[in-house]
Formats: structure tokens, sequence, C-alpha cells
């Protein structure tokens, strides 16, 4: 079954209780993990700050059943001027004609895009190296993320955070090897992302970093 939001989306008045973060995710498990477990850290968590985040279910997993369940909940929960409503998405799997699409939407909509290129690994792999650790072949090939070996299931990202951080299962995302070195992830995507002006990526990257920062910077937990 799809995971459900450990924060539940709900205002007690018509009065501004809290900063308002939802994340709708493109992936069912292993990105929904890792932000309630964001959530739930000391170092985020705060009364005034409530994240909810909204996986896919049952396999609507494009960009554009991403926007939808955007829609939904800016229509049934009232948002206040201030909260920020993210799409996390991959670019491994879609087109330019649809990224494009789904672009133009988010500004139409005053909607975040946080997207990651080639898929979210590469954003947990942030938390542990920068992109200068590797050979212009070896970000190659983390950006083209094959399979590891013609008979093996994991792509090429998954191999890697199995070699530094021992495992890796995106069903049971371990979030003790990453949210440690949330600063770093930051710092490393940011370094990375030398076309930050354009709608969406086309090199190796993550823009999730964007997101996370907006986290740390509502939280009065954080100077």
């Amino acid at each position: 079954m799809p995971r459900q939001s450990t924060r539940p989306f709900k205002r007690k008045s018509k009065f501004r209780d809290a900063k308002s973060i939802v994340i709708a995710t493109e992936g069912e498990l292993t990105e929904p993990i890792y932000f309630d477990a964001l959530a739930l850290d000391d170092r985020f968590r705060h009364p005034r700050v409530a994240i909810q985040v909204i996986p896919a279910i049952s396999g609507l997993s494009s960009p554009k059943h991403v926007i939808k369940r955007l829609d939904k909940v800016k229509r049934e929960s009232g948002l206040y001027e201030g909260d920020e409503l993210w799409l996390v998405i991959d670019k491994d799997k879609w087109e330019d004609s649809m990224l494009s699409e789904v672009a133009q939407q988010v500004r139409q909509k005053g909607y975040c895009l946080a997207d990651s290129n080639p898929c979210f690994e590469i954003w947990l792999l942030l938390h542990k190296r920068s992109l200068d650790d590797y050979t212009p072949q070896e970000q190659e090939e983390l950006k083209e993320n094959r399979r590891s070996h013609p008979r093996s299931s994991r792509t090429r990202l998954e191999k890697e955070l199995i070699d530094i951080c021992g495992s890796y299962d995106k069903r049971n995302l371990n979030t003790s090897h990453y949210l440690p070195f949330v600063d770093s992830a930051i710092e490393n995507a940011h370094n990375a992302d030398t076309e930050c002006d354009t709608r969406w990526l086309n090199s190796l990257g993550s823009r999730v970093y964007k997101l996370v920062q907006s986290i740390i910077d509502s939280s009065p937990n954080n100077p």
C-alpha cells in the first residue's frame, strides 16, 4: 500500500496557524520515506511549519498526475499566501516535450519544481559525494544509470549507494545514511547546478536542494 503522510494537512480555523509545505512525489516509496523522516527530524520539525508528503498511488506517477494531486490539495485545503506546493520528479522517464508542458503548468499555477537527473538516487548520492569526485566518464555513467550488470536489477546509482553506504533498499530506505549530511547534499547539488536558470535539469544533478533549503529556511529552529 502507498505510504501516508506523517502529518495530516488540516486547518482548524480560517486563521493561519502554520506555513504549509506540500510535497507531491513521483515515487511511491523512496521519496516519501525520505521526506517523512526529514519532516520528523528535530532540525526541521516545528509546530508552525507543516510538511505534507503525497506519494504516487497505484502507479499514477507521471508529472501530470503529480500536478493533479497538488491541484486537489490546493482546491480542498484552503492554502494561504506563503504556502509552498512542490513537485518532486525524475527526468529519466520523460521526454522534454512533457517536461516543457509540466514546467509551464508549474509556473502558471505557482508551484515549485524539484527535479532530479536522472532520478532521486542522485540526490541521495550527493549527501555523500560531490560530482567533482567522479571523472567525466563516471558522471556520464551515473547519468545514463544503466544496470550495473546485465543480470543485475541494480542500476549504476543504486550500486554506487551500496558501495558507499553498505546497503540500499528503495522500499525501506535507511534515512540515517543521509539526513545527517543534508548540508553537504545542498552544497554539492547547488555547485553542480550550473544551469540554475533553466526550467529543468539537463545535466547530472538534482534540484531537490531548493526544496530542502526552503524547509530549512522556514523552520525557526535554524539560524
